[in-house]
């Protein structure tokens, strides 16, 4: 069972991201007009606003007949597939290197299991440490959904793609940027976080001592993507999951144009949280912290920009223009949707 998850689960994601390119591919290609990005419909002549230009974009040559060009421009959410993976893979192998840097290093879990008793301290003076008995009811009278609880767990990688789908084809196109800006800050910030201040999870303290049980890792639970040799497992401080869901639910509830999406969005973080604590995966303040991460994140995801030089060199190298920003995209849209209506 374990082997299938491992290929059903990134055949999702490439399915969802698959699915997304197709959704929001263009009809025609756009003419590239300049150096900034800028795309000029052929027949009615209008310009959507320019793109920044960076001093690296101006002294680019055009290449924007080259056949990766032409590509990108028919599917240019192949550029977000690009960032997604981007962002993901330098995080996990970021957390690799820790998790290799500190493996049967005794000194480190002692202190991180120091700092998991004192979460479990501060949490019984507050009155808030509720994963033992959260756990303990639902092992008792329904163990059934943990089975349940494991699969919204997992999900959490397949849940944030399919998202970065509905955004990018749904939310205007700055609001789409700044929420996958804002995931890539994230990342950096905990990983700061559980890097400088280790803590174990629950699930890792002694069973005898403390009485939690290790349902999503132990046995025939896991995944490729959160069970392996490289997994960090004492990264509990703080909760990307739930900061994550958090996250999506405040943007799908600000910015969607569903209202019942927006109605039915706080079910998502509401699941995680019970997922998180039920599963002994996390304490209650790994999510409170977790909640937070995203609200530093959303503040500082314009840094993220000043990263465009890098990307202007990266399709130099490449001998690529660009796709068009978001804006452009956008009016392609309304352009592509009048021209269906008129049924031209």
């Amino acid at each position: 069972m374990g082997a299938l998850k491992n290929i059903v689960e990134p055949a999702c994601i490439v399915g969802i991201f698959t699915a997304g390119s197709l959704i929001n591919s263009r009809s025609r290609r756009p003419v590239v007009d300049g150096h900034d990005g800028s795309v000029t419909d052929p027949i009615r002549g209008w310009g959507p606003p320019k793109r920044a230009q960076s001093p690296v974009s101006m002294m680019m040559p055009r290449f924007d007949r080259h056949i990766l060009t032409r590509f990108l421009h028919r599917f240019p959410f192949l550029m977000e597939i690009f960032y997604w993976n981007l962002t993901y893979w330098i995080y996990q192998l970021a957390r690799a290197f820790s998790a290799s840097q500190i493996r049967d290093d005794d000194a480190v879990m002692n202190t991180a299991a120091r700092h998991a008793l004192q979460l479990l301290a501060i949490e019984t003076r507050l009155g808030i440490a509720i994963e033992k008995p959260i756990q303990d009811a639902v092992l008792s009278r329904c163990p059934e959904l943990m089975d349940v609880l494991a699969a919204v767990y997992y999900s959490h990688i397949s849940v944030g793609v399919a998202f970065l789908v509905y955004s990018y084809t749904y939310l205007p196109y700055r609001r789409h940027a700044a929420f996958r800006r804002t995931l890539f800050v994230d990342n950096w910030l905990a990983f700061v976080v559980f890097t400088s201040w280790r803590a174990m999870p629950p699930r890792l303290l002694p069973f005898d001592d403390y009485g939690y049980v290790d349902v999503l890792h132990g046995g025939s639970g896991g995944n490729a993507w959160t069970h392996n040799r490289f997994q960090l497992t004492i990264a509990a401080m703080p909760s990307l999951h739930f900061g994550t869901s958090v996250l999506l639910a405040v943007t799908i509830w600000r910015f969607s144009p569903h209202p019942w999406l927006r109605a039915l969005c706080p079910l998502w973080p509401a699941a995680m949280l019970l997922t998180i604590l039920a599963t002994a995966n996390h304490w209650i303040l790994d999510a409170v912290v977790g909640a937070f991460i995203p609200l530093l994140g959303w503040r500082l995801n314009r840094l993220v920009s000043r990263l465009t030089p890098l990307e202007d060199w990266l399709f130099r190298m490449l001998r690529t223009e660009r796709p068009p920003p978001g804006e452009s995209i956008e009016v392609l849209r309304r352009e592509e949707a009048a021209v269906r209506g008129n049924g031209v």
